[in-house]
């Protein structure tokens, strides 16, 4: 499952936005995330939901138990309750920044929650937790929930979205992107339909 459109492709458009959002923000141009780890070849994880997610927080880090809890959570990000902490990340724009997605159902890399726990300079802030490093399965796990629709609210107060969900039968991540040396590695897997991936 590539939910990226073909590098070509997002780099066009990248460019196109950049420049549109520099000709609109000027100085104001939003910060952009590096030193991000790779998580091409894991295994994609199906039909996640904010519980799964929530509860590997839980268990592989201190997200749920620390910093995000009480009456004055880290980043105003409250991560106490199950059913609640949803509420706080999709379509939230971030306490850090204002032009910045929490999560951004379908769009992972866009989206600071990912960012946090997977690049070492996320778009704002730093990465987290502070105190140690979120293992690839977890990252991998928030990955898959933000890039299938960040799902898993309460069905009487559904939270509205707005993307798109593709799915090209892939078993593992590859995120296309030419200026990263392992991404280059995953460009030669073969479909039979439609040839090699581009």
């Amino acid at each position: 499952m590539d939910v990226r459109r073909p590098a070509a492709k997002r780099h066009a458009g990248t460019r196109w936005q950049a420049l549109l959002l520099t000709a609109v923000l000027g100085p104001t141009m939003l910060p952009a995330a590096e030193q991000c780890e790779s998580i091409n070849g894991t295994p994609i994880t199906f039909n996640v939901e904010w519980q799964d997610v929530w509860r590997a927080l839980d268990q592989q880090s201190s997200c749920t138990q620390n910093c995000h809890v009480g009456s004055a959570p880290a980043a105003e990000l409250d991560f106490s309750s199950l059913q609640i902490s949803i509420y706080y990340l999709v379509g939230q724009l971030s306490a850090q920044h204002d032009q910045i997605l929490r999560v951004k159902p379908g769009d992972p890399q866009n989206s600071l929650l990912f960012q946090k726990v997977n690049c070492a300079a996320p778009d704002v802030g730093r990465q987290m937790p502070p105190s140690g490093h979120v293992p690839l399965s977890l990252q991998t796990l928030i990955y898959d929930w933000i890039a299938q629709g960040a799902r898993g609210e309460l069905p009487e107060d559904p939270i509205p979205r707005e993307f798109i969900f593709a799915d090209a039968f892939e078993s593992e991540h590859c995120l296309l992107d030419p200026d990263l040396p392992a991404a280059r590695q995953c460009s030669s897997i073969e479909f039979p339909w439609r040839g090699p991936r581009s």
